[in-house]
């Protein structure tokens, strides 16, 4: 039981008889070990069974894990006969209360219901929970009719061999929602493997449903997840390199947008989060159930909503990402703006007339009505095309009788004086 627990689940525990709750995981699945090891009391067992049973009732939705068990059959790995394709037949009825049930509720879309029986089948271990797997060469026969199967995604790697998703299996529409029994009938391949199939009510839930319920119940208090990002920027003894701070993207990776509700897995090692409302009605269309930061698996039970990075989402509207600190703390990183380049480039003026009087330009001349004209350098030539114009003004002077004024710059509102 321990070993399936989550880390709010370790942390109760822990906190129950008076141990540390910090820390990683794993070692809170150690100090809880040592603690059913060495002084599981009577109290201590019923508090882990306790969390145990209140981590497995919730387990519900969209995958059907849960519900209602309405009959559960075994498929032996035994041969019943020489036949490689073996059979498992299963007859039962459904009682008055869940007939209503199916009747009553509401269509998800046209002819699905939400609350339906489903067929389950997974490899027989009872060590820990386990996840669908559909055993080879399956067909599932209802009541004299055969029920569709998903089929085999193809792989676009090379080398890859194509992968079946392996879903619960909508029966509802074939069952009779009456007083008469139903026949299931599987049949499957018999390659050495033992395998467990079972029949659920469940009552499928909409993305918008999983998303209220999850603001409910699954928000993580600012100061774990503080404490959270202080574990996870804490100096490592073996490591001799200190890790100053880690950078968090405001943007989801999924949809490129803004945070709204900042969510990931309790199993993810990393603090990037992904969008709620978008992840939910992604795998409302094709639940795979994937982090899409670390392709790790991130199904609904497991996730939660970081309740720093909601705060932090309030507080910062002008950054679209922030970088946290060892002491937990955090900045927004704002991306430098590019300089704007003036279209007019600045000239500067070495002569010019001052305030009591005028002086006189460097050669002598002075401009129209006695006023000074200016000696002028455009610093928007280059030093080479600069001396090339030197020499050629020096050449025109040996030629001419006398200098050749300056020529003015037009662009007097990008003049600069020089005292």
């Amino acid at each position: 039981m321990v070993m399936s627990f989550r880390v709010s689940d370790l942390q109760m525990l822990l906190g129950f008889v008076g141990r540390s709750k910090s820390g990683l995981k794993h070692e809170l699945v150690t100090r809880a070990l040592q603690l059913v090891q060495f002084d599981c009391s009577p109290e201590v067992f019923k508090k882990i069974k306790e969390l145990y049973e209140t981590r497995y009732a919730k387990k519900t939705s969209e995958r059907g894990i849960g519900g209602e068990l309405l009959v559960c059959f075994f498929s032996s790995s035994v041969p019943q006969s020489n036949e490689k394709l073996q059979e498992s037949p299963c007859i039962f009825a459904l009682t008055p209360r869940q007939v209503e049930l199916i009747r009553n509720s509401k269509e998800l879309q046209p002819g699905v219901k939400s609350v339906q029986v489903v067929l389950r089948i997974c490899y027989t271990d009872t060590s820990s929970p386990q996840e669908d797997q559909y055993p080879p060469n399956i067909a599932v026969k209802v009541n004299h009719n055969y029920c569709s199967v998903p089929g085999y995604y193809p792989s676009n790697k090379p080398g890859v061999e194509p992968k079946r998703p392996c879903r619960p299996i909508n029966l509802t529409h074939f069952m009779y929602l009456s007083a008469a029994t139903n026949r299931i009938t599987v049949t499957w391949g018999n390659y050495g493997k033992s395998y467990s199939v079972g029949l659920y009510l469940v009552r499928q839930m909409t993305s918008a449903e999983l998303l209220q319920r999850l603001k409910t119940i699954g928000v993580k208090h600012p100061e774990l997840c503080k404490a959270l990002v202080k574990e996870k920027l804490r100096l490592d003894p073996d490591s001799e390199i200190a890790t100053t701070g880690v950078r968090v993207s405001l943007i989801c990776p999924l949809v490129k947008m803004r945070l709204s509700v900042p969510c990931r897995a309790e199993t993810c090692a990393h603090l990037q989060c992904f969008d709620a409302v978008f992840y939910l009605q992604m795998n409302e269309k094709k639940p795979t159930w994937m982090c899409p930061v670390c392709d790790k698996p991130a199904p609904y039970d497991q996730l939660i909503i970081d309740g720093l990075l909601s705060k932090i989402l309030t507080e910062c509207e002008d950054a679209d990402e922030i970088e946290f600190l060892v002491d937990g703390s955090w900045c927004p990183i704002r991306a430098e703006k590019e300089r704007s380049c003036s279209p007019q480039c600045p000239i500067l003026v070495l002569g010019s007339s001052d305030v009591n009087g005028l002086l006189p330009t460097p050669n002598g001349n002075n401009g129209e009505n006695g006023k000074a004209t200016a000696d002028v350098v455009d610093l928007t030539l280059d030093s080479s095309s600069s001396e090339e114009e030197e020499e050629e003004d020096e050449e025109e002077d040996d030629d001419d009788e006398g200098p050749q004024p300056k020529r003015r710059c037009s662009y007097e509102k990008g003049l600069v004086s020089a005292c």
